[in-house]
């Protein structure tokens, strides 16, 4: 196994021990909004649009544009979140 594998795996053991009550958050999200952003990973949409778990659904989008996301998957995801 990887160094890096072994400290993701480990980083999981740790998230789904604090899970606790987690899977009782609201469907659709307590905000009820989606968040378009790029999948760049220095991006962080919790911090930037003051998110916490279970508040809006994050969709990444390879590509720079969110036009290149089929109206049909936006029109799921919009469903998704109202």
């Amino acid at each position: 196994m990887s160094k890096l594998r072994d400290e993701v795996m480990a980083a999981n053991a740790a998230y789904t021990a604090d899970f606790g009550d987690k899977g009782n958050l609201p469907m659709p999200p307590g905000r009820r909004f989606a968040v378009l952003t790029c999948m760049d990973a220095r991006l962080d949409p919790a911090s930037f649009a003051g998110l916490s778990e279970g508040g809006a659904h994050v969709i990444r989008n390879a590509g720079g544009s969110g036009r290149l996301l089929e109206v049909p998957e936006a029109d799921r995801a919009g469903a998704a979140s109202a």
